[in-house]
């Protein structure tokens, strides 16, 4: 009995601990926050196909959900104001680094090959940095194909890279932001599933305010910052 109450209070004292995570540190994803993206999806030929919104926003995580994500981000996929798609994912925001889980649903699906949208502090050092990544379960829509590509049990070996102070301007409402540019693929699976890229766009304000992802089917998919509610 001892030794049970022993280990419940370890498994407390842990989860204290981690309660006291870095949700306080955060210099950008603080609970609250609200972002509003425009999505838009053109062909090789820059013909719009498809256009969606996708509403980001932060809030503290539960005491159990810090053990695998210190911040909860939520991805609402809007269409005519009606939700077609909503997940809740996370995000790591230290005095290290920003590391943001990307939206991985509906006709986003794809993004599973390719690696987080992250950057280190202080911001404005290059990096480039690889994983594998071993998926338990993913899928998406491979429109040149036209079928279901299932991802299941592949380890994806992704690329993640920064020049130093590799930077551009993006107007925002007012503003003229700098912002800081990364670039993303997959290094393996090419001759199978293609070969993916993005690029990041990173304000040091606002966060993500621009991605660009470029798909072996040749479509271009743009999500811009259109507005913040913070």
């Amino acid at each position: 009995m001892s030794s049970f109450f022993t280990r419940t209070a370890l498994v407390i004292l842990l989860l204290s601990l981690i309660s006291c995570g870095n949700s306080d540190e955060a210099s950008v994803f603080k609970p609250g926050r609200t972002w509003f993206y425009d999505v838009e999806i053109t062909d090789s030929l820059n013909t719009v196909v498809d256009t969606f919104t996708l509403i980001m926003s932060c809030r503290e995580s539960s005491l159990f959900e810090k053990t695998i994500r210190p911040i909860t981000v939520c991805y609402e996929y809007k269409k005519s104001n009606t939700t077609m798609d909503n997940e809740c994912t996370g995000v790591i925001d230290n005095s290290n680094e920003i590391s943001l889980h990307p939206p991985r649903r509906n006709v986003l699906e794809f993004t599973e090959v390719l690696p987080f949208p992250r950057v280190s502090k202080p911001i404005g050092n290059g990096f480039t940095s690889s994983i594998d990544l071993n998926i338990q379960k993913a899928s998406y829509w491979d429109k040149g194909k036209n079928k279901t590509i299932n991802l299941a049990g592949k380890k994806i070996k992704q690329e993640l890279s920064s020049a130093d102070f590799d930077t551009t301007r993006i107007a925002f409402e007012t503003e003229n932001l700098l912002c800081y540019k990364s670039e993303g693929k997959n290094l393996n699976y090419v001759d199978e599933l293609g070969q993916f890229s993005v690029s990041y766009f990173f304000n040091e304000k606002y966060g993500y305010v621009k991605w660009i992802y470029l798909t072996p089917w040749e479509e271009t998919v743009t999500i811009s910052l259109r507005k913040v509610d913070f």
